[in-house]
C-alpha cells in the first residue's frame, strides 16, 4: 500500500493540527469553566449565554481533535498545492478576528451574537457526529456521507460554521471583522468545489446525490 494512504502517514500529517486543536481544547476548557462560575455567581441570562458559547466551542474543537486521530485512511487526495492551501486558510482565517479590538455591544446585539455562535456550533457538532471518521480539513475522500444533516445540504458543517462565524464577526471591530468574514466565505465556497471534485472521482454515488441535494442553502444554493 502507498505510504500516503496509511494510518501512520495520516497521523503524522495531522500531528500539528492535533496539537493545535488539543491546546485550543484546553484553553476553551479553562474559559468554559470560568464562564460557568461567572454565570452561576451572576445569575444572569447574558452570563449563561457566554458560558454556552464556550461550552459549545469546547465540544466542537475537542470532537475535531478526536476525529483527527480516529478517522479513516483517505481513499483519494486532491491534486496540487492550491486546494490544500485554500482549505487550510479557509479553516483557520477567522482566527484573525481574535486579534481585532472587541466591539462594545448593546445587550440585544450581544444576545444575537451569542445565539448565532451557539446555534452554529451546535449545528457543526451535529454535522461532525454524522461525518465521523470521514472528517478532514484538506480536500480528501474518506467515506461518502449522505445521511443525517447531509440529507438536506451537501455541506451542513460549513453552513453551521458560517452561522457561528457571523456571530463572532459581530463582536469585533468593523469593517475589518466583516472583511475577514467575507474572505473566509469566498474561500469556503472554493473549498467546497475542490472537495466535491475529489468525492465525485472517488465515489460513483456522489454525483447522483449532489444532483438532488443543494450545496449549502435549500432552495437557494
Amino acid at each position: 500500500m502507498e505510504f500516503r494512504r496509511t494510518k501512520t502517514y495520516d497521523l503524522l500529517s495531522a500531528g500539528p493540527l492535533i496539537c493545535l486543536y488539543g491546546l485550543a481544547s484546553w484553553g476553551l476548557w479553562l474559559q468554559a469553566t470560568a464562564a460557568m462560575h461567572a454565570a452561576l455567581a451572576a445569575g444572569s441570562a447574558a452570563r449563561a449565554l457566554d458560558a454556552a458559547v464556550f461550552i459549545a466551542s469546547l465540544v466542537f474543537v475537542a470532537l475535531q481533535t478526536v476525529l483527527f486521530i480516529a478517522r479513516r485512511e483517505p481513499v483519494l487526495f486532491s491534486q496540487g498545492w492550491r486546494p490544500r492551501a485554500i482549505a487550510l486558510v479557509a479553516a483557520n482565517l477567522s482566527i484573525m478576528q481574535l486579534l481585532l479590538p472587541r466591539n462594545t455591544m448593546p445587550p440585544v446585539v450581544h444576545a444575537i451574537s451569542g445565539a448565532l455562535i451557539v446555534a452554529g456550533t451546535t449545528g457543526s457538532i451535529w454535522a461532525l457526529s454524522y461525518l465521523g471518521r470521514a472528517f478532514s480539513i484538506l480536500p480528501q475522500a474518506r467515506q461518502l456521507t449522505t445521511h443525517g444533516p447531509y440529507r438536506f445540504v451537501r455541506h451542513p458543517l460549513y453552513l453551521s460554521e458560517i452561522v457561528a462565524m457571523l456571530g463572532v464577526t459581530l463582536q469585533f471591530r468593523q469593517p475589518w471583522a466583516a472583511i475577514i468574514f467575507v474572505i473566509t466565505l469566498a474561500l469556503l465556497i472554493m473549498r467546497m468545489g475542490y472537495e466535491e471534485r475529489v468525492l465525485a472521482e472517488a465515489f460513483p454515488g456522489y454525483l447522483p446525490y449532489a444532483a438532488k441535494t443543494p450545496r449549502l442553502v435549500p432552495g437557494l444554493y
